[in-house]
C-alpha cells in the first residue's frame, strides 16, 4: 500500500472530526511531505470513509431516529432539528460554492492563504471566548427550532477555508447554551447530511469526467479515513467531558503559524512550528485525560 494512501486517509479522519481545520492541514501536510495528487476520486474515498465513521458510530442513534420518523415522538422531533440546521449550510453552500472554490485554493488564488489563516486564527479565539462565555446547561433534548437554525447559521461559516465544520458546530452549539459534550454530539449528528452532500456533489462531478483513479488506492484511502475517523469521534467526545477547547484554540494559533512559514517557502521552519503543534496538541490532550481521571 502506498504510504501516502495512509497519510491521507489519516488526515481525512483526523481533521474532519477534530475542530482543528482539515482545509488548512490538506493544504499545509501535503506541502511538507509532497504528498501527490490521487486525483477526484480518491477525494471522494477518503469522504466516503468518514461519512461511514459518523454513521457506524452512531448506527443505534440513527436508528433511533429513524424509527422515531414513524413512531413520532422525541427523536422525531431530533431529526427534524437536524434537518433544520443543515439546511442554512446547503442553501449557502449551493450560492457560494464558486467563491469557496477559489478561497480554498492559495496555489491558485494567493489572496486565499489569508482568508484560510483569518478562519484558522479567529476561532481559536471563538473557542476561548465561549468556554469562559457560554452556559453550557442544555443537553440535545432542551434544543428548539430557533436553537438549532442558530447553529445551522454557525455551520454556514464552515464554507470559509480554515474554519472546521466540526469546529463552527460545537461553537454554535455552546453559543446556545449546550453543554460541550452535548455540542459535540449534536455537531457529529449535523455532519452525515453535509459530509453526505459533499460525497453527493464529488460524484456528480465523477460522472461529469473530472476524475479518475487507482481503484486500490480509493478502497484502503476509504479504510483508513473510515478506522481513523471513528478514533477521532470517540477521542474528542472523550475529551469534551473533561476538558475546554482552550487546547484546540492554542493549537490553531500554532498550526497558523506552520501555514504562513510554508507559504513563504520556509520549509524546513514550518516542519519545526507544525511538529511542535502536534506535540502539544498530544500531549496536552493525554495529560487533561490522565488529570481528569486521577
Amino acid at each position: 500500500m502506498n504510504i501516502w494512501v495512509i497519510i491521507l486517509g489519516a488526515i481525512q479522519g483526523i481533521t474532519e472530526f477534530l475542530p482543528i481545520s482539515s482545509t488548512a492541514h490538506l493544504i499545509l501536510i501535503p506541502y511538507l511531505a509532497k504528498i501527490p495528487d490521487f486525483g477526484l476520486t480518491f477525494n471522494i474515498g477518503l469522504h466516503l470513509g468518514t461519512l461511514l465513521s459518523v454513521l457506524i458510530y452512531f448506527l443505534k442513534d440513527w436508528i433511533d431516529l429513524l424509527i422515531g420518523l414513524f413512531k413520532g415522538g422525541e427523536n422525531r422531533r431530533l431529526l427534524g432539528l437536524i434537518i433544520l440546521a443543515s439546511i442554512p449550510a446547503g442553501v449557502f453552500g449551493i450560492l457560494l460554492d464558486p467563491f469557496v472554490e477559489k478561497i480554498s485554493e492559495p496555489q491558485t488564488y494567493p489572496f486565499a492563504i489569508w482568508i484560510i489563516l483569518l478562519g484558522v486564527i479567529s476561532f481559536g479565539f471563538v473557542f476561548l471566548i465561549l468556554e469562559k462565555t457560554s452556559k453550557k446547561n442544555l443537553e440535545i433534548k432542551d434544543l428548539n427550532a430557533k436553537s438549532a437554525i442558530s447553529i445551522g447559521l454557525w455551520q454556514v461559516l464552515s464554507l470559509f477555508p480554515g474554519v472546521s465544520r466540526s469546529g463552527s458546530t460545537i461553537s454554535g452549539g455552546m453559543f446556545v447554551g449546550l453543554k460541550r459534550e452535548d455540542a459535540t454530539k449534536f455537531s457529529f449528528l449535523l455532519s452525515l447530511p453535509v459530509i453526505g452532500g459533499a460525497v453527493l456533489l464529488k460524484f456528480l462531478q465523477l460522472f461529469q469526467g473530472e476524475g479518475s483513479g487507482d481503484i486500490s488506492l480509493i478502497f484502503y484511502g476509504t479504510i483508513i479515513s473510515f478506522i481513523v475517523g471513528i478514533i477521532s469521534i470517540h477521542i474528542l467526545l472523550s475529551y469534551v467531558r473533561r476538558a475546554p477547547l482552550n487546547i484546540f484554540a492554542y493549537y490553531r494559533f500554532i498550526l497558523a503559524l506552520a501555514v504562513l512559514l510554508a507559504y513563504f517557502y520556509l520549509r524546513t521552519l514550518a516542519i519545526i512550528v507544525f511538529s511542535i503543534a502536534i506535540i502539544y496538541l498530544i500531549v496536552g490532550m493525554v495529560r487533561k485525560n490522565e488529570k481528569a481521571i486521577s
